[in-house]
């Protein structure tokens, strides 16, 4: 596929060996819509000498850094923290979108290319958390909700957070994501790990989840961060469009569809769409 190369706006994403067909629909989904851009792309460790020539044939505007290069610092290892300790370097020098191998683009993206456009930062979200919230309230939901989730915690003591300046908090998906060039820092993130894995205990801070509560917190504390309106930017099954939907129930309502690890299995929506997509091309 074709789409003009622009270093300016790095799209980034986190790959592994099973994943590299799903990687290439993302993708060219995404930078059909989104129309330039430069790739880079994370191997996780599993990617195969086919796998590059692969990716590398039909992405014409291509870097591939692996995971072991990417120092996490005093962060977490694993989890996709080298994923976003790799976007906020990138990020001194590009507008950055994270786009997920588990996501599909099926409509226009006008608004993700007016924020990048502005140097804003932006999220997919919820129909439930359509806007930023204060940290207090988020601490008394949180607290009334009793649960056990890294992110959860975490959220708890958000707004007793000391390592970063931040009132209002963008409860998105690390998924789908817009970090603004230039405004963030390594060093801003490495600073708010530590202070978390103090409130939360290493155990804790170190599941699975805490990336994606850092990647939200990193979009909170940018000047005017976006939360992508629902359903146009969605992730799927939460909630349903209606309780009877079908692939026709997304065209010209949906533009971007995040596929929540396995909901890309549970029905034939996602492989509906890939074929409605891989159909364009030809």
């Amino acid at each position: 596929m074709q789409f003009e190369k622009n270093k300016e706006v790095v799209i980034v994403s986190q790959v592994y060996h099973a994943a590299v067909d799903m990687t290439l629909l993302a993708l060219k989904s995404f930078l059909q819509q989104f129309g330039q851009g430069f790739v880079e792309l994370l191997d996780d460790g599993s990617l195969t000498a086919e796998d590059y020539a692969l990716l590398k044939k039909h992405i014409p505007h291509l870097n591939i850094t692996h995971i072991k290069d990417i120092d996490v610092g005093l962060c977490p290892a694993g989890a996709c923290w080298e994923r976003l300790v790799h976007i906020l370097h990138l990020s001194q020098d590009a507008y950055v979108i994270q786009v997920d191998t588990d996501t599909l683009t099926i409509g226009p993206v006008a608004e993700v290319f007016d924020h990048v456009s502005r140097n804003q930062a932006f999220t997919i979200g919820s129909p439930a958390w359509p806007e930023p919230v204060n940290t207090e309230y988020l601490r008394l939901v949180m607290n009334a909700h009793n649960g056990k989730h890294v992110q959860v915690s975490a959220e708890r003591h958000l707004h007793s957070a000391s390592s970063i300046d931040i009132s209002q908090y963008c409860r998105g998906c690390a998924a789908f994501t817009g970090f603004p060039k230039g405004t963030l820092s390594f060093e801003l993130l490495q600073a708010f790990s530590v202070e978390m894995e103090q409130k939360l205990g290493k155990q804790k801070w170190h599941e699975w989840g805490s990336e994606q509560f850092a990647s939200n917190v990193m979009i909170s504390v940018c000047e005017d961060p976006k939360i992508l309106r629902w359903p146009q930017y969605q992730n799927y099954g939460f909630p349903k469009l209606n309780a009877n939907q079908t692939v026709l129930d997304f065209d010209s309502k949906v533009s971007v569809l995040h596929f929540i690890g396995s909901n890309r299995f549970i029905d034939n929506t996602y492989s509906e769409l890939a074929k409605r997509f891989v159909n364009t091309l030809n």
